[in-house]
């Protein structure tokens, strides 16, 4: 059995690094591992009490957002329940298709199938070799950009083999199991670098340097013949031309700004806050070529969409996905769909609620210039923010 469950072990490790590899360019999010404990409930009819066990296992989206590939390793230990038998130790390992579904939820569900290999030695069997196929139902929950929640139940079918050397042989053609796990799951993703700290302009005078004092009439640090905003209120900070700093570029100084870090370009009230349904094309918010990997240009654009998000939790948006004509009509569709969900992705690891928005592909179907020029084909890859209310 030893022999076994260590070729069993070096495939998954050769499986590991090889995705490791070929996932340097998928999405960020499109790679991880995980471990957890286990709950086994065997088949009545081996005479087992309820036993206890783990998983680790490695994955990664083949379709991000719609299908990933796992490679895992399990065992559990099992008492009987009979006195002729003896403790049974059951380990082995496998590979299983995960389909992701409800994505915009804040617990992430999704169906597992699979199949693999169990060896089985002790309980009144003896030695076994056990062909496995599964099937179950999970779902994560994100506690962080980089660790997740997982919590699953399977239900798995088993085909011994007729070679056991035990007290009885296995039931005859098949006998299933339930196994339900608890773990956490990691992302292999680097963590966001931090906001770059505005700090106010501040004048200091260097003697001998600098001629005497100006006149400055609004206290402000800024000398009155280069004050843009001569009229400054005593306390506000102001930038070099003695204006008030108006982070988010909506018109609204920061110190009446409610809402100070609405995405640029959207329309404000005298607040600062969006109170209008309109839509906006997020610029600068691009993908790797025939890819939905997220350019890190895109993902500093975004960083300040989640910003002002969460200071407007009120807001209900949609971020819509588009492409050119290039390529099938199906096709576009799901790289649209991917690069939506790549969006959604990364607001929800800034933090911001997955209630506040939703993500969806358009495909080709709304371009706004022509498709037959490079630059026209540019305008039509796009992302929209579009403000539901």
């Amino acid at each position: 059995m030893k022999p076994r469950i260590a070729i069993a072990a070096a495939a998954l490790l050769c499986g590991t690094f090889g995705a490791t590899g070929a996932a340097e360019a998928a999405d960020s999010y499109d790679n991880y591992a995980g471990v957890m404990g286990l709950a086994h409930f065997a088949d009545k009819r081996l005479h087992l009490d309820n036993g206890y066990g783990g998983r680790g296992y490695y994955g990664w989206a083949i379709a991000p957002g719609t299908l990933n590939l796992e490679f895992n390793l399990v065992g559990y230990d099992s008492n009987p329940n009979h006195k002729e038998y003896v403790h049974m130790g059951q380990y082995g390992g496998g590979v299983d298709l995960i389909f992701p579904f409800l994505e915009d939820s804040a617990f992430k569900p999704f169906w597992i199938l699979g199949g693999g290999l169990i060896w089985s030695d002790g309980g009144g069997y003896g030695k076994s070799e056990n062909r496995y196929a599964n099937f179950g139902l999970g779902g994560t929950h994100e506690l962080s950009r980089r660790w997740s929640v997982r919590l699953e139940s399977r239900g798995i079918a088993l085909f011994p083999d007729s070679n056991n050397k035990g007290i009885e042989e296995y039931p005859k053609d098949v006998y299933t199991d339930v196994v339900i796990g608890l773990g956490l799951q990691y992302f292999f993703v680097d963590e966001l670098p931090p906001a770059a700290v505005r700090e106010p302009v501040r004048v200091v005078a260097v003697p001998g340097s600098l001629p005497g004092p100006c006149q400055d009439s609004d206290g402000d640090g800024v000398c009155d013949e280069r004050d843009q905003c001569p009229q400054t209120l005593v306390g506000v900070a102001v930038d070099a031309r003695g204006c008030p700093f108006d982070t988010d570029g909506d018109g609204v100084p920061d110190h009446l700004d409610k809402c100070p870090s609405t995405p640029r370009g959207l329309k404000v009230d005298v607040d600062g806050c969006v109170s209008e349904a309109q839509t906006i094309i997020l610029q600068n918010v691009n993908f790797e070529f025939d890819k939905d990997q997220l350019t890190s240009e895109a993902e500093g654009v975004l960083h300040g969409v989640a910003q002002g998000l969460l200071a407007q939790k009120d807001l209900r948006v949609e971020l819509a996905g588009h492409t050119d004509s290039k390529g099938s009509n199906a096709y576009n569709q799901s790289l649209s769909d991917r690069r939506a969900a790549s969006v959604r992705r990364f607001l929800l690891a800034q933090g911001v609620p997955g209630s506040q928005f939703q993500s969806k592909g358009y495909g080709e179907n709304q371009p706004i210039d022509t498709n037959e020029t490079d630059e026209g084909r540019a305008r039509n890859r796009r992302v929209e923010f579009k403000v539901l209310r």
